[in-house]
């Protein structure tokens, strides 16, 4: 899941570029309020998913929150691989080993006494430019937007402490700082306009890998998926 986080500025090619702003076409537009519009309604239709929604409101059974560890951990996998074998985003300023988060979903089931077995990713866009290996990099690095608040609505479910949410801290004190060096990236290459087309398409496109993910064959989106509370 990507938060949709307030106006912020970072560094653009041009100087500070204001995100979130309103009005404006298309080229007033800053390349990650691009990608936040191009990817609007997949990102809706991930929040509606029954085991994102159960996290989200702290209702996840320890079942269905393995379950989602699981698709998760087979997205993650196939992203990682899929961008090391992409052209280098060293140029944009982006590593991407500390950026590795399948580590941290593997250390998750782990403290979930569950054995690290990743659930089989669907296809993911080709990435054969950098434009599109930071396309879905922002699909990853954007889901750790948020993360805290989901890890608190694990308290039910979880004892204190990071165990079992590893995944959902994200890069913890440095999130800030990845975020905003990975928005810088963004607006660089997607100053020119073919590599802002490359990015959006490419940034969709891991959205629907991903939301394929739990429509998979042996995939049930409800399993272990706990009722919510009454009334809620």
């Amino acid at each position: 899941m990507i938060a949709r986080p307030d106006a912020a500025r970072t560094e653009g090619p041009r100087g500070p570029v204001r995100h979130g702003a309103q009005g404006g076409g298309a080229e007033a537009l800053s390349t990650r309020d691009a990608l936040r519009q191009a990817t609007e309604a997949i990102h809706a239709r991930l929040h509606a998913l029954p085991a994102l929604q159960a996290l989200a409101e702290g209702w996840i059974s320890r079942e269905g929150y393995v379950d989602l560890l699981r698709r998760k951990l087979g997205f993650h996998l196939a992203v990682e691989a899929a961008l090391a074998a992409a052209p280098s985003l060293a140029p944009w300023g982006i590593a991407l080993a500390e950026r590795r988060r399948a580590p941290l979903i593997e250390a998750d089931l782990a403290a979930l006494g569950a054995a690290p077995v990743p659930l089989a990713a669907a296809p993911l866009p080709v990435l054969d430019t950098a434009a599109r290996a930071l396309g879905c990099l922002y699909v990853t690095e954007g889901s750790t937007l948020g993360g805290r608040q989901l890890a608190r609505a694990l308290d039910g479910l979880l004892p204190p402490g990071e165990a079992g949410r590893r995944f959902l801290l994200g890069h913890g004190p440095r999130h800030g700082a990845m975020w905003r060096d990975c928005c810088a990236a963004l607006e660089r290459c997607g100053a020119e306009p073919a590599r802002r087309a490359e990015m959006l398409a490419a940034a969709a496109a891991t959205f629907c890998a991903f939301e394929a993910s739990f429509s998979r064959p042996g995939a049930d989106r409800t399993a272990g998926v706990a009722l919510p509370p009454a009334g809620g």
